[in-house]
């Protein structure tokens, strides 16, 4: 009966509805395919503009501040050597003798060391050449002090109504010392060739050891910080990097990290797989914790992440041999609603105080800068989009 049913009218009517609902399903299939594989490409055309805007302001950023920071004349700050004590006496009214403190001082035009009685300021001024002490300054009287060359003990009288005589011993030579203040290029040190004494340096290699950064309003997290292993050999390889006041992140297993940051964030901290990271580039969580907080603060961040103005008791990031990555996040409230975007600063310190070179920067190439650049996306499946890569100005 089913088999005469077919042939007839109405069977082939049935056949002909079947065969077209099936090619419909067929065709909706192969739609859905390729509509979820366009949206699916999409996204990650999205990403990937999103990755690479975020490390193109990430190296504008760093690179600027470098560049800033070795034209603006900032360098070779507080290196001048001055005298501990220099003996000063009223001869003729028979005062006795007091020691004189003297420390650097900038008058806008060159180096001097500068010292105070009560009765005013003592000024200790270098020869043109860095050498030896040349002239003294005191009460308007402005002498050449003995032996007019050499070092050693330095003397002279001035001519400031009591006849106040001075003496003090200078210590080895200043032939490299930046009397203009004009050292800038890219090192802690002068030129390369003198070391600062006290372990003291200038600001010209600031950028490679803070991080400056800002974030759109209600734009989700943005990867503020990250170390890996290529981010680990390029700070290392950067021959501008050794200084004894300051080590580079591949020796650092005890840092202590201080955020400065303007206006009320969140803030979600990662361990990431690093042999897994280094076999087959993949982000694996080995542990995390994400806070938010109602106010922007500085300070060391604490375990629980909040900040802390003492570095007692503050979070250790190893990161010599474990990778990390740092988010931020900014949302609106009632205490931010006329800001768009928010700012924030990083730098670390070992538990010895000493300042950790973490900006993979690189200037040793005459007229031209390298960074290495490094994202991280969250996308909407929580999983993480990664791009690296080398940006040359």
């Amino acid at each position: 009966m089913f088999k005469h049913f077919l042939h007839t009218h109405r069977g082939s009517v049935f056949i002909y509805a079947m065969m077209i609902s099936f090619f419909a399903v067929i065709i909706g299939y192969i739609i859905t395919i390729k509509i979820d594989s366009l949206i699916e490409n999409l996204d990650t055309q999205n990403y990937n503009t999103k990755l690479h805007t975020n490390l193109t302001e990430k190296a504008d950023l760093a690179m600027g501040y470098d560049i800033s920071l070795n034209t603006n004349g900032s360098g070779f700050i507080n290196t001048v050597q001055c005298p501990d004590s220099v003996i000063m006496s009223r001869t003729f009214a028979g005062g006795v003798s007091v020691n004189i403190p003297t420390v650097p001082f900038f008058n806008n035009a060159i180096f001097v060391c500068s010292g105070s009685t009560l009765q005013g300021n003592l000024l200790l001024s270098y020869a043109s050449g860095g050498n030896i002490f040349a002239t003294g300054s005191y009460l308007w009287s402005t002498i050449s002090l003995l032996p007019l060359g050499g070092t050693g003990a330095r003397t002279g009288t001035f001519s400031d109504g009591s006849g106040t005589y001075i003496s003090f011993t200078a210590t080895g030579t200043f032939s490299n010392l930046d009397l203009d203040r004009n050292s800038d290029n890219f090192q802690a040190s002068s030129s390369g060739t003198f070391m600062y004494p006290d372990g003291q340096g200038d600001n010209d290699d600031l950028a490679r050891k803070t991080i400056y950064g800002y974030i759109k309003k209600n734009t989700g997290w943005y990867d503020a910080f990250t170390m890996n292993t290529p981010v680990r050999k390029y700070i290392a390889n950067n021959p501008f990097n050794t200084t004894p006041i300051i080590i580079t992140a591949d020796r650092t297993q005890t840092g202590y990290l201080r955020l400065d940051i303007d206006n009320p964030y969140s803030i979600k901290i990662l361990e990431f797989d690093r042999v897994a990271f280094e076999s087959i580039k993949e982000l694996r969580t080995i542990t995390g914790a994400t806070t938010t907080f109602s106010t922007g603060g500085i300070g060391w961040i604490m375990p629980d992440l909040s900040l802390s103005g003492s570095k007692s008791g503050a979070k250790i990031f190893d990161l010599k041999n474990k990778d990390y990555a740092i988010f931020l996040s900014f949302s609106g409230n009632l205490t931010n609603t006329g800001v768009d975007f928010l700012k924030y600063k990083i730098s670390m310190e070992n538990e010895y105080g000493t300042g950790v070179y973490i900006v993979p920067l690189d200037e040793t190439t005459n007229g031209i800068i390298k960074y290495l650049g490094t994202d991280i996306i969250i996308d909407r499946d929580k999983d993480y989009r990664y791009k690296q890569f080398e940006i040359v100005r």
